[in-house]
């Protein structure tokens, strides 16, 4: 398996930056890898994305030497590790809203004995059946493909301590827009805020000695994650294109001197 500047960062006890998109632009996301930035975040579920532009994505990403991690659309999962087999560095999984939800997220990310991922040992992930045997590539994927709970439900927040507590959850992403939605689903806007429920899933994390990784759009609010002990951060490539067109508009002169 390929080795990645966000494994890298994370061993070092480093904070990662990731780049989340929907575009079907592989420049861009080569792009920000040479900007250095340490992930991306291809957003399957909401994007128009389908399977073969993700593998062109994940390309960009290990050209860039960056972790490409897919959020698969929602649903069932059980043939999700198609995403895996392109290469991706990982797969997060949206609307894990308990600890059963996501033993069967693991399962279908991981082979055996871990999970219950079916065997291709000549994919682009295993560089085509010519870098090893099929059993040491097996192994190999398991230690390093990342499979992330998203936190995202009220009820998750929840489950949050159950979550963590399984051994092959090696992280959990927080999305914090969907937990808001889903305090109104829930009837629940009395209780906690969503700045609440984030600080519960971040707390809990911890404890559990597990990665947490959520969004944030400025560099305050990501210093202030940080702060609380959130190691992965990633920021919308729309928004910030779209922050940095608009300071350049009001920046420049509209009529001549």
């Amino acid at each position: 398996m390929r080795s990645d500047r966000l494994h890298r960062r994370l061993e070092a006890g480093e904070v990662a930056y990731g780049l989340v998109t929907s575009w079907p632009d592989a420049d861009l996301v080569e792009a920000a890898g040479a900007s250095g930035f340490d992930y991306v975040f291809i957003d399957a579920e909401h994007g128009a994305l389908d399977i073969r532009t993700c593998a062109e994505l994940v390309r960009a990403a290990d050209c860039g030497e960056m972790t490409s991690i897919i959020r698969v659309p929602y649903g069932d999962v059980r043939g999700v590790y198609s995403y895996l087999d392109l290469g991706a560095g990982g797969l997060i999984v949206p609307h894990i809203k308990s600890a059963v939800d996501a033993g069967v997220a693991l399962g279908a990310g991981y082979y055996p004995p871990l999970g219950v991922r079916g065997a291709l040992s000549s994919s682009r992930a295993a560089r085509y059946g010519t870098a090893s045997t099929a059993d040491a590539y097996y192994r190999a994927a398991n230690e390093a493909v990342w499979i992330f709970p998203l936190i995202e439900d009220v009820e998750a927040v929840d489950a949050i301590d159950e979550i963590v507590a399984l051994p092959a959850v090696r992280g959990v992403f927080i999305g914090p827009g969907d937990m808001g939605l889903s305090r109104i689903s829930s009837g629940r806007t009395e209780g906690p805020t969503v700045d609440a429920l984030v600080d519960r899933v971040v707390a809990a994390g911890m404890r559990a000695g597990k990665v947490v990784g959520t969004v944030a759009g400025t560099p305050a609010a990501a210093s202030a994650l940080v702060a609380k002990g959130v190691r992965m951060i990633c920021a919308g490539a729309t928004a910030l294109f779209t922050a940095a067109c608009r300071g350049y508009l009001d920046a420049v002169p509209r009529k001549r001197a």
